[in-house]
């Protein structure tokens, strides 16, 4: 539990199935059935959501992606690295540490999952300064950009939402990494060769707290 000001504590965890339509229902996806893919995802492996809670109010979400995971992006396969995803704060609870609490947690689980970077998207317009600057507080560099990312958001019903942005790419080594993996080898969807760990286990990849 990290304090938060004002006698608030926050608790960072995985999303549990348990958790869910409270989550979905204080900070709702661009479609109903989007977090209860991405605790499919976690359970295989090859994602991590996390939730910070205060007490049982959903204050905050962010997603690591690991190697294998079909939203493992190009700039992380280049890193070689897992990335942030979908980094996102309530609005009532911003700028109290919770990002950065979300950070921290999703760099213990890089590192728990044998990694020893972590990556991650930010956009370069004005909008994004604030997340560049937390990001570069919590000691995230310049790795490749710029670059266009863009995407498509499935939603309920109609069609498709695009979503694009000009973004750089960030990374930061992770001393102290808990354990060694045996890596194994395995092929993208393209068919190119990459490395994911032995450990078993669509969203925008430039990432600011909203």
């Amino acid at each position: 539990m990290i304090p938060v000001g004002k006698g608030d504590l926050v608790e960072v965890r995985r999303l549990a199935p348990a958790d869910l339509g409270a989550f979905q229902a204080a900070m709702p996806a661009w479609n109903a059935h989007e977090y209860a893919g991405r605790i499919g995802f976690q359970e295989r492996g090859l994602a991590v959501q996390l939730v910070a809670w205060v007490g049982t109010q959903p204050a905050g979400r962010a997603m690591v992606v690991f190697l294998g995971h079909p939203e493992w992006s190009p700039s992380a396969y280049r890193e070689g690295c897992p990335e942030v995803r979908d980094l996102g704060v309530a609005p009532a609870w911003r700028r109290r540490g919770i990002a950065t609490a979300l950070v921290a947690a999703a760099e213990r689980e890089t590192r728990s999952a044998g990694f020893a970077r972590l990556g991650l998207g930010v956009g370069m317009d004005d909008d994004y300064a604030a997340a560049r600057s937390l990001y570069e507080r919590l000691g995230y560099v310049f790795a490749h950009g710029p670059f266009v990312q863009a995407a498509r958001l499935e939603t309920d019903d109609g069609p498709a939402l695009p979503v694009a942005g000009v973004c750089t790419y960030l990374v930061k080594e992770l001393p102290e990494c808990c354990h060694t993996v045996s890596p194994r080898r395995f092929s993208d969807p393209a068919g190119t060769a990459a490395w994911r760990t032995g450990r078993s286990s669509a969203s925008r990849s430039c990432t600011r707290p909203r």
